[in-house]
C-alpha cells in the first residue's frame, strides 16, 4: 500500500514529535523531570535519579549508556522554544548573581583578615619601637649633665624631634663627629642592628662608632718600586710579613725581594735589602711564624722552596704538585716545621714538613682550589676555598674529609683571612666579602663597596678592621659591624711606558695588601707598592674618650 505525500509527512512530524517527547522523560523513571539534568551524550534524567547512580561525584558517567560525562542542568537544546531559552538565561542570571555575591562575601572576608593582620603586625612593631624609644631617652638621660633637673617624663616626642635644640642631644650634632657624620648615615642601618642588640663586645654604641671610624686617612709613608727601570713594571701577585717586620714580594720578576718598610724616618723610596733568585715567577709567599728568617715560597714551576733569608740559601725543595702555579703557601701557626700549600687547577692540598723529602699528607676536595688560611693559635685547623664557591674547613687530625662546609658566594672565592679565632672572612669574584662565623658555619655579615668581578685582590685584617683591594686601583676599609665602607682612598696614577706621568688610562688593580707592624704595605698590577699608616682622626680620639 503506497501512502500519499501529505500522509507521509504528516506520519514523519508524527514520529519527531513522538522521539521530542520520549528525550524530555527521564532514562530512569521514564517520568518528565521538573529540574533535568541533561548529560553531554544527550540523556536525561531527574535529579534524584542522576544522584541516586552517581554516589561518587568523582566518576560521573551516564547511568544509560556508561559514558564518563559532565552533568548540566540546563533545559535548552536544539529543540528547545525562544520561551524557553529566555527562561533558563533568567535562572543563569540569577545563578550569576548568587555567585557574585558569594565571591565579594569572601573577599572581603579575606580583606578583613589581612586588615586585622596587618593592625596586629603594626601594633607588635609600635610596642616594640615604643620600647626602643624609650631605651634611647634612657640612653640620653644618662649621658646629660647631673646638673639638669628634667625628668625623664618630660621628654616626649617633641623635644626629642630632629629639630629640637635640647643641649642635652647637642653631642649628637658636635664638631668632634661632624667630619664622619656622611660614613654614619651609610652605616646607619648596622649601627641601629648593634645598638638595639646590645652586643657584648662593645661597652656601648659610642665605643661601636669610636672603633669603626676612628681612622680618617691614609697616611703616605714612602713607596717602594719593585721594577729596576722604569721601563718595566711587574705584576705583585702576593706578599708577606714575617715577625721581625721584613715584607717578602712575590710577582712577575724573576726574584723575591725581601723590604725593610719600618724605617723610622720615612723615605720616599724603600729599596731591597736582598733578592731571593727563581727561574720562574713566584706567587705566594710566608714567613715562619717561630724562625723569622726562614721564608717559604710557591713558584710557577710546581715547587715550594723554604729559603734561609740571611744566607739567600734555599735549605729544602718540596716536589709533588701535578700542576704548574704553586698559588699559596701557609705555615701553621704553632707547629713551625708543617707547611701547607695548594696549587693551580688542583683538588688537593698537601702537607709538607722540614725533616721529610715529600708530603706527609694529601688533601682532597671536591673541587679545584684557589687559598687557604690556617686558624690563629691552632695546629690543626685551616679553611680552604673553591672555584665551587664554597669554603672547607678542615682539621689535619681528621683529614678525609671537611669538618665543615661554607657557602653564600655567589662567585669563586678568592682569598681568605681569619679576623681573629673564630671569624674568617672571604673575597669573591661576587664583587662582595663575607664574615662568616667559623664554628657555626654562618654568615654573620656581607661587605659592599669595593669592586672585584675578575681577578684575585688583596685582602687583609687590621684589629677590628679589614682592608681589600679594588679593581678600580683603590683601597677599601670596612668595620667588622658595618657592611659598607668607613674609607677608601685610590692609588695617585703609575707612569705610564711612554713616559706619560698621569699614567696610560688604564683601571688599576690593588693586587695584594698586608699588614707591616702598625703600617700596611698595598700593592697594584704595576708593581707599586705604597706603604701608608692609618691615620686616626683627633676629634673621633676625643669623642671615645
Amino acid at each position: 500500500m503506497t501512502l500519499s505525500t501529505s500522509e507521509a509527512s504528516m506520519s514523519t512530524a508524527s514520529v519527531s514529535s513522538s522521539e521530542n517527547a520520549i528525550t524530555t522523560l527521564c532514562e530512569m523513571c521514564l517520568l518528565k523531570p521538573e529540574n533535568p539534568v541533561r548529560l553531554s551524550c544527550n540523556h536525561t534524567f531527574c535529579p534524584d535519579c542522576f544522584s541516586l547512580a552517581n554516589r561518587e561525584p568523582i566518576s560521573c558517567f551516564c547511568p544509560a549508556c556508561k559514558k564518563p560525562v559532565r552533568p548540566s542542568t540546563s533545559t535548552v537544546n536544539a529543540h528547545s522554544s525562544l520561551a524557553d531559552i529566555e527562561l533558563e538565561l533568567e535562572r543563569l542570571t540569577r545563578e550569576k548573581k548568587k555567585l557574585l555575591k558569594s565571591k565579594q562575601r569572601e573577599i572581603k572576608k579575606m580583606e578583613l583578615e589581612f586588615l586585622n593582620e596587618c593592625r596586629n603586625q603594626k601594633l607588635i612593631k609600635l610596642k616594640r619601637l615604643k620600647s626602643e624609644l624609650m631605651l634611647i631617652q634612657d640612653d640620653i638621660l644618662a649621658m646629660t649633665d647631673a646638673s639638669t633637673n628634667q625628668s625623664p617624663q618630660s621628654m616626649n616626642e617633641t623635644n626629642l624631634s630632629p629639630n629640637s635644640n635640647d643641649s642635652r642631644i647637642k653631642f649628637m650634632k658636635t664638631e668632634e663627629i661632624s667630619n664622619n657624620h656622611v660614613n654614619m648615615l651609610k652605616n646607619f642601618s648596622d649601627l641601629e642592628n648593634n645598638y638595639f642588640s646590645k652586643s657584648a663586645k662593645y661597652r656601648s654604641i659610642g665605643h661601636l662608632i669610636y672603633n669603626a671610624f676612628r681612622y680618617d686617612s691614609f697616611v703616605d709613608n714612602g713607596q717602594i718600586t719593585v721594577s729596576d727601570t722604569p721601563a718595566t713594571s711587574a705584576y705583585i701577585y702576593g706578599m708577606s710579613a714575617s715577625s721581625t717586620n721584613m715584607l717578602s714580594v712575590a710577582g712577575t720578576l724573576k726574584t723575591v725581594n725581601i723590604y725593610n718598610p719600618t724605617v723610622e724616618d720615612p723615605l720616599p723610596v724603600v729599596y731591597p735589602l736582598t733578592k731571593l733568585p727563581s727561574n720562574c715567577f713566584t706567587w705566594s709567599t710566608s714567613w715562619n711564624p717561630v724562625s723569622p728568617n726562614l721564608l717559604a715560597v710557591g713558584d710557577y714551576n710546581s715547587e715550594v722552596k723554604v729559603w734561609d733569608v740571611v744566607g739567600k740559601v734555599a735549605t729544602c725543595t718540596f716536589h709533588g704538585h701535578t700542576t704548574s702555579k704553586i698559588l699559596n703557601v701557609s705555615w701553621t701557626p704553632t707547629k713551625p716545621q708543617q707547611l701547607l700549600s695548594v696549587a693551580y687547577d688542583s683538588t688537593q692540598i698537601k702537607v709538607w714538613r722540614l725533616n721529610e723529602r715529600g708530603s706527609v699528607l694529601d688533601i682532597n676536595v671536591p673541587d679545584k682550589l684557589l687559598m687557604l688560611s690556617c686558624k690563629p693559635l691552632s695546629p690543626f685547623h685551616f679553611a680552604a676555598s673553591s672555584v665551587d664557591r664554597k669554603i672547607y674547613s678542615f682539621d689535619l687530625r681528621k683529614p678525609d674529609r671537611p669538618v665543615n662546609t661554607l657557602a653564600g658566594h655567589a662567585k669563586s672565592v678568592f682569598q681568605l683571612k681569619f679576623l681573629d679565632t673564630k671569624t674568617l672572612v672571604s673575597a669573591s669574584v661576587d664583587g662582595t666579602l663575607k664574615q662568616w662565623s667559623y664554628d657555626s658555619c654562618q654568615c654573620v655579615r656581607t661587605y659592599k663597596g669595593h669592586q672585584n668581578t675578575v681577578k684575585f685582590i688583596g685582602l687583609e685584617v687590621f684589629g677590628e678592621h679589614i682592608l681589600c683591594g679594588s679593581e678600580n686601583n683603590s683601597i677599601y676599609l670596612y668595620h667588622e659591624a658595618l657592611s659598607k665602607p668607613v674609607m677608601s682612598q685610590q692609588f695617585p696614577p703609575s707612569p705610564s711606558l711612554t713616559g706619560n706621568p698621569c699614567g696610560d688610562g688604564n683601571e688599576r688593580l690593588v693586587s695584594a695588601i698586608t699588614r707591616v707592624g702598625d703600617q700596611v704595605c698595598v700593592a697594584n698590577d704595576k708593581g707599586v707598592i705604597r706603604i701608608l699608616k692609618l691615620g686616626e682622626d683627633t676629634k673621633m680620639k676625643h669623642f671615645g674618650s
